[in-house]
């Protein structure tokens, strides 16, 4: 069996056989080795130019489990899909797989991608009407069946017509490296075997992975010495959520996998420092010009009711009862609250209009009447609120810390960034300023719209990924624009 499974022939202590067949043992070698953070051994192949040599050590429980994979998948594997066909070769043209929901953004990306001539798809395996699904905006196709037995069947006869149609599978979630949940991590020293993803890299399918948060890949105490955010968040005394060797291991699995991390403008922290695969400007936070443009007509229900002259912040958190907690609040909400009442008390005609859980397809109607929208006032960089507001025309406020860990070049997107920053301390004088000046928030309005134009827009960021795709396929890192200081990738 080993021959078979692993494409390759075992000599003594050693294997011989293709380059990429080699290279994805070795990465199911280093994942249940178990190395907590530590980085993965770059020479533990060797390559002699499309054939290559390792040591068998450790081989034989990553061959049977891609072996154990093989036999259930040719059991349900569908007419015309052999496993074995060349990545893409039905299509003949680039493609992706965009799987896992990332919000809306992997949906709105791939239909951007499908106008330039991809075969590009967003595939979700949750139940479209899960605790999530307000969150998201859809997907092109969904494998989702409360029938445990059809929902293996659906993932089995899909993951066979992926492995001969695309030529590069993405995805998103903290322990979700799979199409399978019963190949998700459950222990949080991440160390579970991918089989289904092993088995895409020995065939030349090429891997990315999207961030999903502040923690991804990151120790807590490396933001909380960076901005100190941590020292506001209700998770930094939960070490079941944050905890700085599972953030890490995290990272050291995605990095030992991928090919491609799209860190969305996150500071260069731990593994989202690595030069190697990261790529660091907005690549899949990617939106629909025309769902958020400024002149949205609202519908009646969503209309607010305000006086001739008053002016309305506003402010949103998601899962709100659950995000702050005795004191903690990691986007700064109750300073945001003192800040309103204390300009109300001057005088000042402002309410705050704050919004949670509202699902997001209509959140819009809400966000794009207000005069002003505040973000989060700790963490340092912006998220998906903040790319809705500006599409939409909207002076946002948001805590940008520009700064990196050092020796790292500074983002050159975030210096264009129209984003007025404010922390708890300031955001007092910052809403003052602003509400009291309509040519500046008009202003702002119409920059902030061009910036997410440039930046954010679906087709923007189908370009930029087209770039990192032909890299990619061309065995170069994701980006050549400099990461440190006087080093060129």
């Amino acid at each position: 069996m080993f021959d078979g499974i692993a494409r390759a022939v075992k000599i003594g202590p050693l294997v011989i056989g293709r380059a990429s067949d080699l290279d994805a043992l070795d990465r199911g070698v280093q994942i249940i080795s178990g190395r907590g953070g530590a980085p993965r051994p770059r020479h533990s192949v060797f390559k002699l130019g499309s054939i290559a040599i390792m040591r068998a050590l450790d081989l034989e429980k990553v061959v049977r489990a891609l072996g154990e994979f093989e036999l259930e998948l040719s059991r349900f594997r569908t007419t015309g899909h052999g496993a074995s066909a060349a990545p893409g070769s039905g299509a003949g043209r680039r493609s992706v797989l965009f799987i896992h929901n990332c919000y809306y953004n992997f949906f709105y990306l791939a239909a951007a991608l499908r106008r330039r001539g991809w075969d590009a798809i967003s595939a979700s395996i949750e139940n479209p009407n899960g605790p999530n699904a307000r969150f998201y905006h859809g997907e092109d196709l969904n494998l989702f069946d409360p029938d445990p037995e059809l929902f293996q069947r659906r993932l089995l006869n899909f993951f066979a017509e992926v492995e001969g149609r695309f030529g590069m599978v993405h995805f998103h979630g903290v322990g979700c490296m799979s199409f399978f949940p019963k190949y998700f991590d459950q222990q949080r020293s991440y160390d579970g075997l991918p089989v289904d993803f092993l088995r895409l890299r020995q065939r030349g399918i090429k891997i990315g992975y999207t961030v999903s948060g502040c923690n991804d890949g990151v120790a807590q105490s490396s933001i909380t010495r960076w901005s100190g955010a941590c020292n506001k968040c209700v998770w930094q005394k939960h070490p079941e959520v944050c905890l700085d060797a599972p953030n890490l291991a995290w990272g050291r699995k995605v990095h030992t996998m991928c090919d491609l991390l799209d860190t969305g403008g996150s500071p260069a922290l731990d593994w989202k420092g690595m030069v190697d695969n990261v790529y660091r400007d907005p690549l899949l936070m990617a939106l629909d010009p025309e769902l958020w443009r400024p002149d949205l007509e609202i519908p009646n229900e969503y209309r607010l009711e305000r006086s001739a002259d008053e002016l309305i912040v506003y402010h949103a958190v998601g899962n709100y009862e659950t995000r702050s907690r005795n004191g903690r609040n990691i986007k700064g909400t109750p300073a945001i609250l003192t800040a309103i009442d204390r300009l109300r008390s001057e005088g000042v005609p402002v309410r705050l209009e704050f919004v949670t859980n509202v699902p997001s397809q209509d959140v819009r109607f809400i966000q794009v009447q207000a005069d002003v929208f505040v973000d989060q006032l700790n963490y340092g960089r912006y998220g998906a609120q903040a790319c809705e507001a500006m599409m939409l025309g909207r002076p946002t406020i948001c805590f940008l810390k520009k700064d990196e860990a050092p020796g790292v070049n500074r983002l050159g997107f975030l210096e264009e960034c129209p984003i007025v920053s404010a922390t708890e301390e300031t955001i007092y004088a910052v809403l003052k300023d602003l509400l009291s000046d309509a040519e500046k928030r008009r202003e702002l309005g119409k920059v902030s719209r061009e910036f997410a134009l440039k930046w954010h827009s679906a087709d923007a960021c189908a370009e930029r990924f087209e770039l990192v795709y032909e890299r990619l396929t061309r065995g170069l890192p994701p980006t050549e624009i400099s990461f440190r200081r006087g080093q060129l990738n």
